[in-house]
């Protein structure tokens, strides 16, 4: 009786999933039409009716300014779609907190954010393509902004994704607890400071099976505020390529690091450090 109970529970979550393709809720997904409004109302409609997929579509190439994702929502870019970030500055909204760097403002912006969310992720064998080339970003022509931030998240997932060009940082993970990255491949050559995974005050976090191609720190570790350590962070089955270094701890050390492991991993063609430590602002 256990174990039928147990089988109807799991069928009526998997019959009260939800599909939301951008296409039904209007985006034309040609690559030149901007279909911000599109996916954040798909988005914003899965949240609402508890939680499913928004998908973009394979064939598809999805062009967006800033999106905010938000509960129980999996953004899911099939195999052959690309989610393009748009080349027009104007079209990043300026209320997605900041870098955390006080002398770089001109990397506030960004393309995909989370505020105090919980149980999101980003999947699928497509294309995050943000864009980030010099011809379409500068300081100069105002900024350049980070492809992801989550802000205060829970429950965040990350898998089988496929990162490139961010303007800056791939991504900026501030103060969140219980991360899951999987399978997923950065390429981050286009433009300057290009970070690939960046963890500030983060907690239980699990990289694995990844690869990453960078211009700057492939992945960081660093505690902003004292009160938010950096801590139970596991990094296996990677392989690394980086113009800098291929792990960083440091330089934001405000806080404490505790108990982060790696094993198993590659490290090849780093022009800077395999594993650089930079303890200087009073965490241990």
């Amino acid at each position: 009786m256990k174990h039928i109970l147990l089988l109807l529970l799991f069928f009526t979550i998997t019959i009260n999933a939800k599909d939301y393709n951008v296409l039904d809720y209007g985006a034309k997904a040609d690559g030149i039409t901007l279909d911000t409004k599109a996916v954040q109302k798909a988005i914003d409609l899965c949240t609402k009716e508890g939680g499913g997929k928004v998908i973009i579509p394979s064939g598809k190439t999805v062009l967006i300014g800033t999106i905010y994702l938000k509960d129980f929502v999996t953004l899911y870019i099939e195999n052959g779609a690309i989610l393009l970030g748009s080349p027009n500055y104007e079209d990043y909204t300026t209320d997605t907190h900041k870098n955390t760097y006080k002398n770089e403002p001109h990397m506030d912006r960004c393309l995909i954010f989370a505020n105090d969310a919980k149980s999101f992720s980003i999947e699928g064998k497509g294309t995050i393509d943000a864009n980030g080339h010099q011809e379409n970003f500068t300081k100069a022509k105002g900024g350049r902004p980070m492809m992801m931030r989550f802000l205060n998240c829970n429950d965040i997932h990350l898998k089988d994704i496929t990162l490139i060009n961010p303007a800056a940082w791939t991504s900026a993970w501030l103060y969140c607890n219980e991360i899951v990255v999987d399978g997923i491949k950065i390429t981050s050559r286009v433009n300057h400071n290009g970070d690939g995974l960046d963890f500030d005050g983060c907690t239980n976090v699990r990289v694995s099976n990844s690869s990453f191609d960078t211009s700057d720190d492939s992945i960081c570790l660093q505690t902003s505020r004292p009160d938010r350590p950096c801590k139970d962070i596991v990094i296996t089955n990677c392989v690394f390529t980086s113009k800098w270094a291929a792990m960083r701890i440091g330089l934001a050390s405000r806080g404490d690091f505790e108990s982060i492991t790696v094993s198993n991993c590659t490290f090849h063609d780093i022009q800077d450090s395999g594993l650089k430590i930079q303890m200087n602002e009073g965490g241990k």
